[in-house]
């Protein structure tokens, strides 16, 4: 999933397959076919020339285009959020068609003119720039569509949302990652196992895990979800099993492989971490520099599908394919606390936001599921102290009250 963020990745692929094009072209001039036409060899050259000249200038525009949305995300909504933009699929594809281009025109340009391809080779040669000419325009005219909305708060909320909506909507990240769901506080009992690496826990192989438990007739219990931060003292599990069971160290490195831990935490694994990012795009809206309280109200109803969805996910009954694990479920009071703290307290201030925040509070208590109603009241008195001690008009104090206190 990571490699998705790395640039490099689809021009370096696109290039070495125009290369693998050249050197099929050459191979092609000792072949005993008459090619439809002749394409002479001084042409050629000024079609490769007049290419690479372009590329490399569109190519970096292209960059200079895409730092500058990421720079955008980072100083309008959250540094946060820059890693989905980095995985736009259709500024990715352009930079991929621009790069791939230039190192067609400049290899070509290089393999024309130090080596003698016939013309059958210069034929094969110039269906490759033809196609890769159609490429380019095809990419520049979608892309340039895109990047006109690329690195604005609208968007990047809207990409955060769509990024975390599979979280918020798959039965085993949202639930418990297929295995039984731990006991709430459960004690950290029997063998504990303990990482020497301090990060983020991303990614936590569950199969793997039951098989070793299915092998040791034990029960293998999870103390963090993806998105926990971990460090050396912080247990990442037990294994509760028979006496005579002992962890030796290959069986503790057999475990600690099935567990990925990295720098920064994944939206794909981690359903808080996107509330977290909406929550600080609007907390950033909020702040007195800014005043924008519309970004705020927006976010707010991106939290509230992205909560519906989620309560739809966990009201049917999750499937436990790994019935000797155990892992801590997703809680609606860490989810609302993640969600809405922030913009309670910095929007405290704001009539607008608190009567959204409020009516979005009535909206989750709607949705039939217990753990999420009981968190949207609690959130709701909380978020209608604060903003009572702040509003400074008594007109709109009671009307936030009076919604607040709406039975829904």
């Amino acid at each position: 999933m990571q490699l998705r963020t790395r640039l490099w990745i689809k021009p370096a692929l696109t290039g070495l397959a125009a290369v693998g094009w050249i050197e099929m072209a050459y191979l092609a001039s000792s072949w005993q076919m008459k090619p439809p036409f002749e394409i002479d060899r001084d042409v050629m050259l000024s079609l490769l020339q007049i290419l690479a000249s372009t590329m490399l200038t569109v190519a970096i525009f292209a960059v200079t285009a895409m730092v500058s949305a990421f720079s955008s995300v980072t100083t309008t909504a959250t540094p946060r959020a820059s890693r989905l933009i980095m995985q736009d699929r259709s500024s990715q594809n352009a930079l991929a068609a621009f790069l791939s281009a230039f190192i067609y025109a400049i290899v070509a340009l290089v393999a024309v003119s130090a080596i003698p391809y016939g013309t059958l080779g210069r034929f094969f040669l110039f269906v490759g720039y033809v196609l890769i000419i159609a490429w380019v325009l095809v990419s520049f005219i979608r892309w340039v569509d895109q990047v006109s909305n690329l690195g604005r708060v609208s968007d990047t909320i809207r990409r955060v949302e769509t990024a975390c909506l599979e979280a918020f909507t798959d039965h085993a990240t949202a639930g418990t990652l297929g295995a039984r769901p731990a006991p709430a506080d459960a004690p950290e009992t029997g063998l504990l196992l303990t990482t020497q690496k301090i990060g983020y826990l991303q990614f936590v192989d569950v199969e793997a895990l039951q098989a070793a438990a299915h092998e040791w007739q034990a029960t293998i219990r999870l103390h963090a979800r993806p998105g926990a931060f971990l460090d050396r003292c912080r247990p990442l599990a037990s294994v509760i099993g028979p006496a005579s069971l002992v962890l030796d160290d290959a069986m503790k490195e057999r475990l600690l492989k099935a567990f990925t831990l990295g720098e920064e935490r994944q939206a794909e694994s981690d359903p808080r971490f996107g509330l977290l990012m909406l929550a600080e795009i609007a907390d950033r809206a909020l702040s007195p520099g800014i005043n924008d309280p519309g970004t705020a109200i927006a976010v707010i109803g991106s939290q509230v599908r992205l909560l519906c969805r989620w309560a739809d996910a966990t009201r049917e009954s999750e499937e436990i394919k790994y019935p000797d694990v155990e892992v801590p479920p997703l809680t609606a009071a860490d989810l609302l606390d993640d969600a809405f703290t922030p913009i309670a307290r910095d929007g405290a201030v704001m009539y607008e936001v608190g009567m959204r925040l409020q009516k979005a509070f009535l909206a989750l208590q709607t949705t039939h599921h217990t753990g999420l109603a009981t968190a949207a009241r609690h959130h709701s008195r909380l978020a209608l102290e604060q903003a009572l001690a702040k509003l400074p008009t008594a007109y709109h104090r009671d009307k936030l009250q009076a919604l607040a206190e709406r039975p829904h």
